[in-house]
């Protein structure tokens, strides 16, 4: 895959985010006033119709359930307004961090820079696809589950997949701009292994060999070379940990109320599927079929949120592990390699918050469980107590809604 092939697809990711006024636009002047109203007419019609579903909602179902379903609307108001706004309004510094980035890359040599190109291209290229694919197979469901009636179905998928789309996109943006500090992590990781490797004395040779004194007086004199190639890496690993940084900042208010919303929704899908498996209504098949494909994208956003994250927490350990296994043949080498030690050391016990509230690491995810299983437990709990109370109408008519 050429370097220009990946631009394309990052460029088509863009223009997609643009259209769903969840990017900043480029341009100025005229055609970023257009693009700033389309931004505030797209919100204002997502919010009518989120709006308008939670005001004529009435299935009847008990008041806890309910509550659960409503909260996602409020969400979505809230999550595609802070995207529109990072868009609009803080378009600057929107585009900062990303820029920051890009400008860190080209920094390497043209071969390393085009690499880390095709690579990243290959994931975007990758979570672009999946996520269209996926969210217009929901579009199809959706059609279907209203039998061909285009009015109903266009309202829906204008409350729901609309802003899950939205949100999707968002979430991608963020994920692919840490994808782009992982691949620099790698690279540090690749050149240490090459420092490594040039440390090793030839086959053949031992302690005990005369000439291995020879080679470890060469590398005595090669200390000073290796010194200022560990600060040119600890010097890049700084920025990338301080873009990181910046990325949890700027996308911290995002990544929380994602969590949140994610998190009710599964909640209440996955009370709602087994509420259909306790008593299956298969002419209601499709919208089982609905739902699992709602349980899928709340929960793969979660994971891939902690999954970046995760990767850069991992890359950093193995760094630590690879300037452990360096020699130390001098002491202006040894300060160097345990000051980017310490620095390493220091980040990696820091530990990833959105917010200072959610820690964006996958060991996150038995609190998540813990969580989820007791929304649900308690969702059962409160069904059972209400079938023993008014017999199983209220729990058939519950399931039928959307």
């Amino acid at each position: 895959m050429s370097s220009s092939s990946c631009n394309r697809w990052g460029a088509l990711l863009l223009t997609i985010s643009r259209c769903l006024a969840v990017a900043p636009t480029a341009r100025k002047g005229f055609a970023r006033w257009i693009h700033c109203l389309w931004c505030v007419v797209l919100l204002g019609y997502v919010w009518i119709g989120c709006i308008w579903k939670c005001v004529v909602f009435d299935a009847e179902m008990p008041t806890i359930e309910k509550l659960l379903f409503l909260m996602e609307f409020p969400g979505n108001i809230t999550i595609t307004g802070l995207l529109v706004y990072q868009a609009v309004l803080n378009s600057p510094y929107a585009k900062e961090v990303e820029t920051q980035i890009h400008r860190l890359i080209c920094e390497q040599d043209v071969a390393v820079a085009q690499r880390l190109y095709q690579q990243h291209g290959k994931r975007t290229r990758l979570l672009l696809v999946y996520t269209i694919v996926f969210h217009g197979v929901c579009v199809v469901v959706d059609i279907v589950n209203y039998k061909f009636n285009w009015w109903t179905t266009w309202i829906s998928n204008s409350v729901f997949n609309l802003p899950a789309l939205m949100i999707s996109l968002g979430v991608l943006q963020y994920a692919l701009a840490v994808h782009f500090l992982w691949l620099l992590q790698a690279d540090l990781c690749h050149r240490l292994a090459e420092l490594q490797m040039r440390q090793r004395p030839p086959k053949g040779i031992v302690n005990l060999d005369a000439r291995y004194d020879l080679f470890f007086a060469a590398l005595v004199d090669a200390g000073g070379c290796s010194s200022q190639v560990l600060e040119e890496l600890r010097s890049t690993y700084t920025s990338i940990d301080r873009h990181h940084r910046q990325l949890l900042d700027k996308f911290g208010p995002f990544l929380l109320l994602n969590f949140g919303n994610s998190l009710c929704s599964f909640c209440l899908e996955l009370y709602m599927v087994f509420n259909f498996f306790e008593q299956p209504q298969w002419a209601a098949g499709i919208l089982l079929f609905y739902r699992l494909l709602w349980l899928v994208m709340h929960g793969g956003r979660i994971w891939i949120i902690l999954a970046v994250n995760e990767q850069l927490v991992e890359q950093e350990c193995h760094l630590c592990l690879q300037l452990n296994q360096l020699e130390v043949c001098g002491s202006h080498l040894e300060r160097t390699i345990n000051r980017f030690l310490v620095q390493l050391q220091t980040s990696i016990g820091q530990p990833l918050l959105a917010c200072g509230v959610i820690d964006l690491d996958t060991l996150a995810m038995g609190g998540f469980m813990g969580v989820l299983m007791a929304i649900v437990i308690f969702l059962i709990q409160v069904g059972l107590g209400n079938k023993s109370l008014m017999g199983v109408a209220l729990n058939q008519s519950s399931w039928i809604y959307v």
